[in-house]
């Protein structure tokens, strides 16, 4: 017989992806127009507002505004607190108690200590989602996300500058 044959695992990182990168892309085409602004999948030029593979023309919007989508922590502070306030102390008192229920005192600790840590590193990370929202003659659109504040607010101010043009 021959040499057992080995197996390889390739393990590679992976990172969510966001709302915006996830939905498919078109090319942008250039129509000759300047832009007035332009990040990644955004183009704002004096006609219109490019996103991804979707165009809205500037003349039919009527509004524009930034919406804050902020995620919802009660879950994670739930798990703290219930750690802390129920998992602790049944843990003190599995500590002390018949040697029978070491097992299940070894399995309270590690299981306290995962709901508790993840909690809190769900905390630290959590981020706000910012969109820009345009009102049209069919009602109001989100069209566009992102965690930087920053670019809503200035694709914002650009949409808005570029609409009340003559």
């Amino acid at each position: 017989m021959g040499e057992p044959m080995a197996v390889v695992t390739v393990l590679r990182p992976v990172v969510p992806l966001r709302e915006v990168e996830r939905r498919p892309v078109a090319p942008v085409l250039d129509s000759g127009e300047p832009s007035l602004f332009q990040a990644g999948q955004v183009r704002v030029t004096a006609e219109r507002l490019v996103v991804g593979g979707q165009s809205w023309a500037l003349r039919d919007v009527l509004q524009v505004e930034t919406a804050r989508r902020t995620p919802k922590v009660w879950p994670y502070l739930l798990a703290v607190g219930l750690a802390g306030a129920l998992g602790l102390p049944l843990l003190s008192w599995l500590s002390v108690s018949v040697t029978a229920l070491r097992g299940a005192y070894e399995a309270g600790l590690v299981l306290t200590a995962l709901g508790l840590f993840a909690s809190m590193a769900a905390l630290l990370v959590v981020e706000d989602t910012h969109y820009l929202v345009l009102g049209l003659p069919g009602g109001s659109r989100r069209v566009f996300g992102s965690h930087d504040a920053q670019l809503i607010a200035r694709l914002a101010g650009t949409v808005r500058a570029a609409c009340q043009r003559p």
